[in-house]
Parts: structure tokens; C-alpha cells; sequence
């Protein structure tokens, strides 16, 4: 039996109050665990404030979101905050890695905002993935004293550090040149064969949706096309 990630049912999204503009228009989309889907659009298509819904950072007008079989909308506030922390990573254009802190501990830093303490187990899991990520040269650097690309890879490593299920990645190599696209495609990729990570790609790159599981372009905020890209 196939497991459902994520579910959206009739997501309208609505801004404003005197004039009312809607900017998603009753999206119905389902995606299943383990798959590596890419999202295109134009900009002002709607597909970040999709992202931002599908990642509880934002509610919709109207229409319900599951994940993995939980009705956001009925979790509790509190709830809802540790939802996010553990079962879903973001990766973004920007890295928005901490200036103050080295490439370490930026990784760890999700797992401090719940606990005071790291246990030896969260340690090793850090080092696993800066390793993993071919940080190892780099671990001990300020966020500034990395280039564009390892400073990604932390972001990537950082937004693992809780096992998430999920990971949204908001054009993950918007700021990236071609080699620096292609490393970390790649390591997006790995992950998602390796830990078996659902990821939901936002991107303006259509070389890099095309080699997407499954690729679902919005316009005008509405689902245009769905492709299965196998």
C-alpha cells in the first residue's frame, strides 16, 4: 500500500480584507512518501504561499491539509510548532545560516531549539551528515568563511538534523552556479534514496524539474500540469 505524505483538499488562499485577492484557487494534490517532486511556476503563480501552506507555516482560506494522515488544522498550537521542527526540513534560496556560529553549530541548531542538551547520539548523527555532506574540511568555519555552495550543503545538513519526512526546498539553487546546481541536485538526491525523504522542490529551473520524480507546474494559482517524469 502506497503511504500519502501529504493531501491538500480544495486549498483556496485568500489575502486582504476590503479588496480580497485569491491567490490559490482549489489545489487538490496528493503526494506520496519517498517521491522527489518538483513544483514550477512563474513568479506571483502562487507556488510559495503554496509551500509556505504545505509546510504549516501559513493556514489556507479554505480546504484541509494532511500529513502524513494529520489534519493540520486540528493540531494545537503547540502541537503544530513541534510537527514542523521534527517532520519537516526547509532548505531556501538564502541559507540563512547564523553568522556567529561555525558550519557544526548551524547542523544542530533545530535539535537545541527543543533540547538544552546534545546527547552523544545527535552528536555522531551531525558529524554523519557533514560527512555525508563533504563538510568535513569546513565544520569549524563561521558561516562567512564558507563559499556558496558549502554554506548550502550546511543548510542541507542543518535541516536534516531531525530526520524530517519531509523536506521543502524553496529554489534550493536559486543563488548557485552551474557546478555548485549540479553538487547539490545530487545531494538532494542521495538523501532522498538514502534516507527515503519525501521532497517537495520549488523551482525556476526547469533542467533541474525535468529530472524530478514528478513534475506539477502552477499558474495563475492553479495546478496547469502534473507529469510523472519517469
Amino acid at each position: 500500500m502506497v503511504e500519502i505524505a501529504l493531501k491538500l483538499e480544495n486549498i483556496r488562499k485568500t489575502y486582504g480584507t476590503t479588496i480580497k485577492t485569491e491567490v490559490l484557487h482549489g489545489i487538490n494534490l496528493s503526494i506520496e512518501a519517498k517521491s522527489f517532486v518538483s513544483i514550477v511556476g512563474q513568479s506571483g503563480s502562487g507556488k510559495s504561499t503554496l509551500l509556505n501552506i504545505i509546510g504549516t507555516l501559513d493556514r489556507p482560506s479554505e480546504g484541509k491539509v494532511e500529513i502524513f494522515g494529520k489534519d493540520v488544522a486540528s493540531l494545537k498550537k503547540r502541537d503544530l510548532a513541534k510537527l514542523r521542527n521534527t517532520s519537516i526540513g526547509f532548505v531556501f534560496q538564502h541559507h540563512y545560516l547564523l553568522p556567529e556560529f561555525t558550519a557544526y553549530e548551524n547542523i544542530v541548531m533545530p535539535y537545541r531549539i527543543t533540547h538544552r542538551q546534545l546527547p552523544k547520539s545527535v552528536q555522531e548523527h551531525a558529524n554523519d551528515l557533514i560527512k555525508f555532506v563533504g563538510l568535513e574540511a569546513v565544520k569549524d568555519n563561521l558561516a562567512n568563511e564558507m563559499s556558496g555552495g558549502q554554506q548550502q550543503r550546511t543548510a542541507i545538513a542543518r535541516a536534516l538534523i531531525n530526520r524530517p519526512k519531509i523536506i521543502l526546498a524553496d529554489e534550493p539553487t536559486g543563488a548557485l552556479d552551474t557546478d555548485s546546481t549540479e553538487q547539490v541536485y545530487k545531494l538532494l538526491r542521495d538523501i532522498n534514496r538514502r534516507f527515503g525523504t519525501t521532497f517537495i522542490v520549488i523551482t525556476h529551473d526547469k533542467k533541474v524539474a525535468e529530472r524530478t520524480d514528478r513534475m506539477i507546474e502552477i499558474r495563475d494559482g492553479a495546478i496547469t500540469l502534473d507529469l510523472e517524469m519517469h
